[in-house]
């Protein structure tokens, strides 16, 4: 985070989560009271750290769309300046900040792009507050001599893989509820309503039939919708399917959903790869068949899963679209690839992206992401 510019604050944080607080605005009052009793946990009150009037999320999303780098800055260390003149140390701060955070995270958790700028924000919040509290000059612009650079990005990641644990944690607890409340209310549903249409067969009730008839197909439409969003949703599904069952469902559900064919190769995989790696490549993956139907007017796409030596997992996704100019960037695609780079940094791993434009003298166009992801040694496991 140390060296951030004004431009990457104003294009991968700003906007996204303006975006997510003017959510919350709506639900002030129960995130408000929920804060409270936690605060109460860890022996502090909302007014230890913000007076009351400044939670209004609708003000503070306006303030941050207005703000610059440099006074979103200066805010943060006039907050931890305050605590630290109350005696508040930066634990129970930043522990309180998390709190808040936690609360929030599912009331956003609807919109992927209002999530990512949201845990950035959070991300910044927490580095800016605490190299306050050190006196360190935190996203100012590094010189070749800033032996702090290498922490810095330490705790970023540090933050990053943080705000990605809950932020999975609730995709996977509402995962579990579609698949074992909702979902399996709705096939039970169904079941009472083909059971009566049995038991109406032969009788001549043409105002009943065709009403039940349009009950059952859209119950069994709510079915299908959930479960396409339970493995939409991710992690939860690993442990019914497992990993590579759950990716090649996601492929054969979303070939079905847009008519684009996904093919899954799978080479090697070595026992207990860690989960954060797991969920890190179905995100990735959902990511990427996000951007082929988005922008890449592709007929087919490969998804390609192995690993090398134990040591580093690899998945490539090409497909045969439009591709785009790389040296000028994927134009809307940016967000979501940026937002790619930044989940596998967290993992120390390394993204690469290839596309060839259709037309002209090439005969092969289209993109190619692959991922590489370090496994840790074998005795570290």
């Amino acid at each position: 985070m140390p060296g951030i510019s004004q431009k990457r604050f104003q294009s991968t944080i700003k906007g996204p989560a303006s975006e997510a607080l003017e959510a919350l605005a709506r639900h002030s009052d129960a995130i408000v009271h929920a804060w409270s009793v936690a605060l109460r946990e860890i022996g502090l009150s909302v007014e230890d750290v913000v007076a009351a009037r400044a939670l209004d999320f609708g003000a503070l999303a306006r303030a941050l769309r207005s703000s610059t780098f440099a006074s979103f800055r200066g805010t943060i260390q006039l907050l931890a300046e305050r605590m630290g003149q109350r005696g508040i140390r930066v634990e129970k701060t930043a522990g309180a900040l998390n709190r808040l955070f936690e609360i929030c995270l599912p009331y956003v958790a609807a919109s992927p792009t209002a999530t990512q700028g949201f845990t950035r924000l959070h991300a910044l919040i927490s580095l800016l507050l605490t190299s306050a509290y050190a006196g360190e000059p935190a996203g100012a612009k590094p010189t070749l001599a800033d032996a702090s650079l290498a922490d810095g990005e330490h705790r970023f990641h540090g933050e990053s893989a943080y705000v990605t644990r809950i932020y999975e944690r609730e995709r996977r607890l509402l995962s579990h509820d579609l698949h074992d409340e909702v979902g399996h209310d709705l096939i039970l549903i169904k079941l009472y309503l083909e059971m009566i249409a049995m038991s109406l067969r032969g009788r001549e009730l043409p105002e009943i039939k065709p009403r039940l008839d349009e009950a059952i197909t859209l119950v069994s439409h709510a079915i299908d919708s959930v479960r396409r969003l339970v493995l939409d949703l991710g992690p939860a599904v690993f442990d019914e399917l497992g990993f590579l069952p759950a990716v090649r469902s996601y492929a054969s559900q979303f070939s079905a959903r847009t008519r684009i064919n996904v093919t899954v190769q799978e080479g090697y995989l070595p026992d207990n790869v860690p989960q954060s790696h797991q969920v890190a490549l179905y995100r990735l993956l959902q990511g990427a068949l996000s951007n082929v139907l988005k922008h890449a007017h592709a007929k087919n796409v490969r998804v390609s899963l192995g690993s090398m030596k134990d040591s580093v997992l690899i998945m490539v996704v090409e497909d045969d679209g439009v591709g785009f100019d790389t040296a000028r960037g994927p134009g809307r695609q940016s967000f979501g690839l940026t937002a790619m780079r930044e989940r596998v940094q967290v993992l120390g791993g390394r993204i690469h992206v290839e596309s060839k434009r259709a037309g002209g003298s090439q005969k092969k166009h289209g993109t190619r992401i692959e991922v590489d992801l370090p496994l840790a040694a074998p005795t570290e496991k």
